[in-house]
């Protein structure tokens, strides 16, 4: 079943903006990108921003609420935002990255896949940040195969498809999602090519999980840090899960933890040390 699936949602996990580092999240920088390369893993969500002067930077964005969400002191001079003033910028104290260090480990790791998060735009927005997209990634198609771009609107996904076809796009449920607006998802998705859904961790009932799977679509939900919820949402059918702190690595561990051979052992010496 997994072979017959797009190769991304062959992953347990999403990476949440290059995933969470020293108790932190959104950062979506290389001190992240570099520890979740060490848990394993192989799929990553990147929030990118389009600064004044024309470039995709990976940032959640740079409004008062962001910065402060990021971990970026604030300052008055961001309504300008520009990728040199960026770069000059830190998150949590660390500092930021641009595009083009992003594009080094995405064209060193061919095995990686990325979510493109451009978060909610008007169809011209879309069409601006996406002409940069291309522009700053070298419009490098075998690179483009590996992204899956979100978008959570029909102008916002006419916007980028008019610049650039991906092969793989998602269509995002805000939290609060009704019968109503999943059908009209569903259907979008099934009449432009859309593989997937991502859907909101609160949404995630058994009928919506169902349905969504039943329509032949993949399906994220976003997000969770408990190893329980996660692995209840994967008994109900979700593909993916979008996290700051869930890893394969730790995925390994646990499942040797868990192992008859290392249940086995325990017991044996429970005895021996009862004796």
């Amino acid at each position: 079943m997994k072979n017959n699936i797009p190769p991304m949602f062959k992953n347990k996990y999403l990476a949440h903006a290059l995933g969470g580092y020293e108790g932190h999240k959104y950062l979506n920088n290389e001190p992240a990108l570099k520890e979740a390369i060490k848990k394993g893993h192989k799929y990553y969500e990147i929030d990118l921003c389009l600064t004044k002067d024309g470039h995709v930077v990976p940032s959640h964005g740079w409004t008062p609420a962001n910065a402060e969400r990021c971990g970026m002191p604030y300052s008055p001079e961001f309504e300008n935002m520009t990728k040199e003033l960026f770069l000059k910028q830190t998150v949590h104290g660390m500092p930021t990255m641009d595009t083009e260090l992003l594009y080094s480990y995405m064209k060193k790791h061919k095995d990686f896949y990325w979510e493109l998060d451009l978060h909610g735009l008007k169809k011209e927005a879309a069409i601006e940040i996406t002409k940069a997209v291309v522009n700053d990634f070298h419009n490098d198609e075998e690179l483009f195969d590996r992204f899956l771009v979100q978008v959570n609107s029909r102008e916002m996904f006419d916007g980028i498809d008019s610049v650039k076809h991906f092969k793989y796009y998602q269509y995002l449920l805000y939290k609060g999602t009704t019968p109503e607006k999943l059908k009209e998802a569903i259907e979008f998705c099934k009449a432009n090519g859309i593989i997937s859904i991502a859907l909101s961790m609160k949404d995630a009932s058994e009928e919506y999980i169902r349905t969504i799977k039943n329509a032949g679509l993949c399906l994220l939900v976003y997000s969770t840090d408990k190893q329980k919820t996660a692995d209840r949402l994967y008994k109900m059918g979700v593909d993916t899960i979008c996290t700051n702190t869930l890893n394969p690595k730790l995925d390994s561990k646990l499942k040797l933890k868990n192992s008859l051979p290392v249940k086995a052992l325990r017991k044996i010496k429970r005895k021996l040390i009862k004796n």
